[in-house]
């Protein structure tokens, strides 16, 4: 079933650029950006043991248009590995893995009042080999503008891999209130992920944001962990972060992270559940730089 999903996200993608290729004079390329990322978690126990691991990561995305394309490596530093309650108690139970992920996404308006989103992303994330590693996902939402301040949202999501498919719906409510010299606050709630913050000016904003992440990578063919298995990671963030936009087409954000209930399930290659670990919560890094062209 998930590869006949990953079918369907690939042809909604083509539909979705033929379409956009016809819908108007000017490039569905237009506008270009480019983001990178940094992070970093610190050292925590695992809870069933005295091993321990840290995260230092990044992302580089390009986004034309409605198209995007990334890449995010995440490598892990392992400590006491040989009191760890999975792998094989010599080798670190994996260093980097790797996701890539290419996705289009559309807005537009039904009404003056009424608006709709959709979104196709396909991934690749694995350890060292690509086979088996593709998963999809779809999402669509459908909104209503109250006033010029606030508005609302709700949405679902599908997604697919090689372990598993689910379906989740989603949900936000917008509301904003600046003046004319860009000083204001601001509120996203919603599920999976919320924030609010206030800007000082059109340079300056705080912001703290709260949000939940999974992902599932494949593991190498030798994996000390799991033979060409799967591990799927997930954990709730919170952030604080200050965002600066020295010109109009740059902006920086910086943060301290909180990372909790975090936890790491492992799967064999034939995508069957075997066992699970809890994490300790940890602290954590956040850098962004931006750039529209």
């Amino acid at each position: 079933m998930p590869i006949k999903f990953t079918n369907i996200v690939l042809a909604l993608f083509i539909i979705c650029c033929a379409s956009s290729a016809a819908a108007g004079e000017r490039s569905i390329f237009e506008p270009v950006s480019i983001r990178t990322t940094g992070k970093f978690i610190s050292d925590a126990d695992y809870k069933d043991s005295d091993g321990s691991s840290s995260v230092a990561g990044g992302q580089v995305r390009l986004n034309a248009g409605g198209f995007s394309l990334s890449y995010e490596g995440q490598h892990y530093s392992w400590d006491n590995v040989d009191q760890l309650s999975f792998g094989n108690g010599q080798d670190d139970p994996w260093n980097t893995l790797h996701r890539l992920s290419v996705g289009y996404s559309h807005n537009g308006r039904i009404t003056q009042k009424v608006f709709y989103g959709v979104g196709i992303t396909g991934t690749s994330a694995f350890e060292e080999q690509m086979q088996d590693s593709f998963g999809g996902a779809l999402r669509g939402h459908i909104g209503y503008f109250f006033n010029e301040n606030l508005k609302a949202l709700v949405g679902l999501r599908a997604f697919a891999n090689s372990i598993r498919v689910s379906a989740m719906p989603y949900f936000g409510i917008n509301y904003t209130d600046f003046a004319a010299d860009g000083s204001g606050y601001f509120v996203n709630l919603g599920m999976p992920s919320t924030e609010l913050g206030y800007s000082f000016d059109d340079v300056s904003t705080i912001r703290t944001a709260f949000n939940f992440d999974g992902k599932t990578y494949r593991l190498k063919d030798d994996s000390a962990v799991s033979d060409a298995g799967y591990v799927q990671m997930s954990s709730m963030k919170l952030g604080v972060y200050y965002d600066y936009k020295p010109t109009k087409n740059c902006s920086i954000s910086i943060g301290p992270e909180y990372v909790f209930a975090r936890e790491t399930k492992f799967f064999d290659k034939s995508g069957d559940k075997y066992g699970s670990e809890d994490q300790e919560s940890a602290f954590g890094a956040f850098f962004n730089l931006k750039y529209k062209f």
